[in-house]
């Protein structure tokens, strides 16, 4: 979620940004899987006392999103999705060839090509990289 659009919010509602697992600022998981992240939304909201909750996803936060909804329907009671669709059935095997490492954020990012721009918000240096 956009820092903006959480301030906007943040006057009415009660926000709630999860960073995903290897997204962003979380820590690295030793496994990604659909489960995981699903588990780990309901975890947080459980752990919160929240139930009924609206649930605003975006991309793979947006698939997690149904998915948590479908399998933990007490703790979603309204789901907003952004930039997905029901169906997610489009051929993700170039990402397949992206760095999974570089010495600098800069050299990252030009080996990304045109895709860098999608993903220069969530690029972060690894544990042992400055």
């Amino acid at each position: 979620m956009s820092s903006g659009l959480a301030r906007e919010l943040g006057e009415s509602w009660r926000v709630i940004a999860l960073d995903q697992r290897g997204h962003r600022y979380s820590d690295r998981p030793s496994a990604f899987s659909r489960i995981g992240y699903i588990e780990d939304a309901a975890t947080v909201l459980e752990h919160l006392g929240i139930d009924g909750a609206v649930v605003l996803g975006h991309s793979l936060g947006g698939v997690n999103a149904y998915q948590l909804a479908a399998r933990h329907p007490g703790l979603v009671g309204a789901l907003i999705t952004e930039d997905i669709g029901a169906e997610v059935d489009g051929d993700l095997s170039f990402s397949l060839s992206w760095p999974h490492r570089a010495p600098n954020r800069n050299q990252l990012l030009a080996e990304l090509g045109p895709s860098a721009s999608a993903a220069s918000g969530n690029v972060r240096p690894g544990g042992d990289l400055a």
